[in-house]
């Protein structure tokens, strides 16, 4: 969460009295969750998904007032995340913030509908991370779930003390592993701390921080990630004493883009490490199938994919 406690952000709001954040009871709590960002408390509106709430927008100088009607949409991507469609006297706009979804899932989603037909959207904001024909297809969560759960059971199997690290690069997002490993192998997952996830009793019940757990997605410290290699954060010796067999699995998207030849959704790496594919954003076709259901007026791409133009992406 980047910008949320900028000094510019932390005055706007002290001399606001219009200034809100929106968005949905899960980002709050997760947001509300860290102490860093309490004091955002009284300026957080959260809302109900896909329940249409009408917003009075004041403009500050003016004095004047217009009326738009805010509906939140699951976007995908992780616990709380959003679309917003913003529908008012100028036409209908589509944020979509970081977002997955699959081809023919905006066909699904009533709100994006009128009776029967598409919503008019003049203008789409979107999550462009890899609106790139080097990511044309990403498999489906559920394919790489099911390599990712071969590969552990595999190695688990052999005895207590091998074990798992699902070496993931941030705090949110890998919920979707934690529940279906934690429902696959009928046990919990060993994080560091529980407190992002009190708040969310569907994954609470699968992530522990008892370290006796044969799969782990604890974290090194952020000074120490990069000297360790595969060693294991939370100790590389069982309770009592014995030396951990530890492989190390690396959920990656980009990487996997950046191979010229179709590739496994599991590559082996090194001796004891893997790469897994896992997208936690849309693929190029996704996207292409996305626009081409909606076929907004006007795209604009929220992210410039690595080694291409904003004139490039808008082109595609």
């Amino acid at each position: 969460m980047k910008g949320l406690k900028g000094p510019l952000l932390k005055r706007k709001l002290q001399f606001s009295r219009t200034v809100r954040l929106y968005c949905s009871f899960v980002t709050k709590e997760l947001l509300l969750s860290n102490p860093r960002y309490r004091f955002w408390e009284e300026f957080i509106v959260p809302l109900e998904l896909e329940s249409p709430t009408q917003i009075s927008l004041v403009d500050e100088a003016s004095g004047e007032k217009e009326d738009v009607v805010v509906t939140l949409l699951p976007a995908g991507h992780c616990p709380g995340s959003v679309m917003f469609l913003f529908e008012g006297c100028h036409g209908n706009v589509l944020y979509t913030g970081d977002f997955r979804f699959s081809v023919g899932d905006a066909s699904r989603i009533e709100h994006l509908h009128s009776g029967s037909r598409v919503k008019d959207i003049h203008s789409v904001y979107l999550d462009s991370t890899f609106y790139d024909p080097r990511f044309y297809q990403i498999p489906t969560r559920e394919v790489c779930l099911n390599g990712i759960s071969e590969l552990i059971r595999n190695w688990i199997c052999q005895s207590s003390y091998h074990v798992v690290w699902l070496n993931c690069k941030a705090a949110y997002g890998y919920e979707y592993l934690f529940t279906n490993l934690g429902e696959e192998f009928n046990t919990q997952i060993h994080v560091n701390n529980l407190d992002m996830f009190k708040k969310m009793p569907e994954i609470l019940s699968y992530v522990t921080t008892d370290r006796r757990t044969q799969i782990h997605a604890c974290r090194h410290p952020k000074d120490e990630e990069f000297f360790h290699g595969n060693r294991l954060p939370c100790g590389c010796s069982a309770v009592d004493g014995s030396p951990l067999r530890i492989i190390s699995i690396k959920p990656s998207t980009m990487w996997f883009g950046e191979r010229t030849k179709k590739t496994n959704v599991i590559i082996k790496t090194g001796g004891s490490s893997f790469r897994a594919c896992f997208s936690f954003h849309s693929s190029y076709s996704e996207i292409k199938d996305f626009l081409s259901y909606l076929r907004p007026v006007n795209i604009y791409p929220s992210v410039i994919p690595i080694g291409r133009t904003l004139t490039e992406v808008t082109q595609m």
